[in-house]
């Protein structure tokens, strides 16, 4: 896996999925990205959010080729996956440069003794000859950043409740 990432929450696995499934959440999440927020749109237990993601958030080698933002688009569904968990695929997906980038793997929000426990696994592509690793290699690290940045995020709206 490319990606692995995770965080506890003093909160039931209920109360965090309510957060990921709540369109108003998924907006300020990409706002404390920096993003423009395009759309967030919740439909049962799937969720799609569209941004255009600024090149100051790029790594730098790479945001020079991007323009004024790169669109992304990420898809989320969930299901129940036992004992108070929940599971959700994921899937992410940007063209820079005309090339696919795609971040696709799986969330898990477990019960633990502290309230719940996020893990993120996920693979990262980029299809694009000679630059198609150190590529790979800047996508993972925007995503670190971005699960970092929506850690924040939950921790905020959790402790107004």
């Amino acid at each position: 896996m490319d990606i692995d990432f995770s965080a506890r929450w003093p909160a039931p696995p209920d109360t965090v999925l309510a957060l990921f499934t709540d369109p108003a959440f998924l907006r300020d999440r990409g706002t404390a990205l920096g993003a423009d927020v395009q759309d967030a749109t919740v439909a049962g237990t799937e969720t799609v959010v569209r941004l255009g993601v600024p090149p100051a958030v790029i790594p730098p080698v790479f945001a020079r080729f991007v323009g004024d933002a790169v669109s992304f688009v990420e898809r989320t569904t969930w299901t129940p996956d036992g004992d108070g968990a929940y599971r959700a695929r994921l899937d992410a997906r940007a063209a820079v440069l005309g090339r696919a980038v795609t971040v696709s793997g799986e969330r898990r929000l477990s019960p633990d003794d502290t309230g719940t426990r996020s893990t993120v696994t996920a693979d990262v592509s980029v299809k694009a000859p000679l630059i198609g690793g150190p590529a790979a290699a800047a996508v993972r690290q925007l995503v670190r950043l971005v699960l970092s940045r929506e850690d924040d995020e939950v921790r905020r709206r959790l402790a107004r409740r």
